[in-house]
C-alpha cells in the first residue's frame, strides 16, 4: 500500500514576540496561513525499518528528520511496529521562513495514520506534532491560523482570502535559533492585550491594505541586508505590501492582480531570486487536496 499527501508551505502574516519563558522559548503571538506551494511525500510500507529518501541533499535522512520523528513518535503512541519508506520531493526552500520541515513532519503523522490504519483522536494527533516543532501543530488544521505560546497552540481563524502572493527569497538559509537569540527588541504588551490586536491585524490583513508585522525582521535583516534588498525590489514591482515570513528569509508579497503578480516573478528571477507564485489556501480547501 502507498499513500500520497501533499505538504504545504505557510507563511506569517504578523509575528508578535512578547518574552522570553522559564523554559528557554519565546512567548508569541502569529497568524499563520499555508499557501499553495507544497512538497510531496510517498509513504509505502516497509517490515519495520523507518527509511526517509529526498531529492534534495539539504535534508537530513537520519533520525533529525522531522518525517522521521513523526513515524518514531506515531508508532510509540499507537504502539505498532509497522514501518515505512518515506520519500521527500522538495519544493519549499529548506530553512526559509515556509515551514517546510514541519509541514513534511505534519504530513508524515497524517499519512502515516493512513497508511497504519491508526486510530489517534485529534487531541493526541495534536500533542504529537507539538513535541515534533512549535510550526507542526498549524499543519494538522490549515488555513488562517492563531498560534500562542511557541506557536504550537492553535485556533481556526475566519479565512484570509489572498489569490496573488508572491513568495520571493534570495536563496540562503536563515537559522531559526539565531534569529531568536540576536532579537533585542521583545513586544512588551501583556499576552492579554496583544492576542485582541493580532485578530484586529487578522481583520485588517482580509480587507487590505494589510496591518502585519514581524518582531524578527529587524534583527534578521541586520544578518542578512539581502533580505531588505528582495523587499525593495518586491515594492518597486508594484507589492501592496511586503513582510519576512517567520524567521526568513523569504519574502511574501500581495499584489492586485495575476498580470502584476506573473511580472515580478520575471523580474525577481530574472534578477537571480528564488521566486513563485502562490495564493492562500484555505482550511476547507486544504482538507480536501492533502491526500492524492
Amino acid at each position: 500500500m502507498t499513500i500520497r499527501i501533499k505538504s504545504y508551505a505557510k507563511l506569517n502574516w504578523t509575528l508578535d514576540v512578547l518574552f522570553k519563558r522559564e523554559d528557554g522559548y519565546h512567548e508569541l503571538r502569529t497568524i499563520y496561513q499555508t499557501v499553495s506551494l507544497h512538497d510531496s511525500l510517498r509513504l509505502s510500507a516497509t517490515p519495520g525499518a523507518i527509511e526517509i529518501a529526498c531529492d534534495d541533499e539539504r535534508v537530513p535522512l537520519d533520525e533529525s528528520n522531522l518525517a522521521y520523528k513523526a513515524a518514531m513518535r506515531l508508532r510509540e503512541a499507537a504502539r505498532v511496529t509497522a514501518g515505512a519508506r518515506i520519500e521527500i520531493t522538495k519544493r519549499i526552500p529548506v530553512a526559509a521562513g515556509l515551514g517546510g520541515g514541519s509541514s513534511n513532519g505534519a504530513a508524515a503523522l497524517l499519512g502515516l495514520a493512513r497508511l497504519w490504519q491508526v486510530k489517534l483522536d485529534e487531541r493526541e494527533l495534536l500533542a504529537i506534532a507539538a513535541s515534533l516543532g512549535s510550526d507542526v501543530p498549524l499543519f494538522l488544521i490549515g488555513g488562517t491560523v492563531l498560534g500562542i505560546g511557541r506557536g504550537e497552540e492553535v485556533y481556526p481563524l475566519e479565512q484570509v482570502n489572498c489569490e496573488h502572493l508572491l513568495l520571493a527569497n534570495a536563496g540562503f538559509a536563515v537559522s531559526t535559533a539565531t534569529a531568536y537569540a540576536k532579537l533585542s527588541r521583545l513586544t512588551r504588551q501583556e499576552a492579554l492585550r496583544i492576542i485582541p490586536f493580532t485578530l484586529v491585524a487578522a481583520k485588517a490583513i482580509r480587507e487590505l491594505p494589510l496591518v502585519a508585522a514581524n518582531d524578527l525582521e529587524e534583527t534578521v535583516i541586520a544578518a542578512h541586508p539581502e533580505i531588505a534588498e528582495v523587499k525593495r525590489r518586491l515594492k518597486s514591482c508594484g507589492a501592496r505590501h511586503v513582510l519576512m515570513s517567520g524567521s526568513g528569509g523569504t519574502v511574501w508579497a500581495v499584489f492586485d492582480n495575476s498580470e502584476t503578480n506573473e511580472r515580478a516573478q520575471g523580474e525577481m528571477r530574472a534578477a537571480g531570486y528564488w521566486a513563485v507564485r502562490a495564493r492562500a489556501v484555505s482550511r476547507q480547501n486544504y482538507q480536501e487536496t492533502l491526500f492524492d
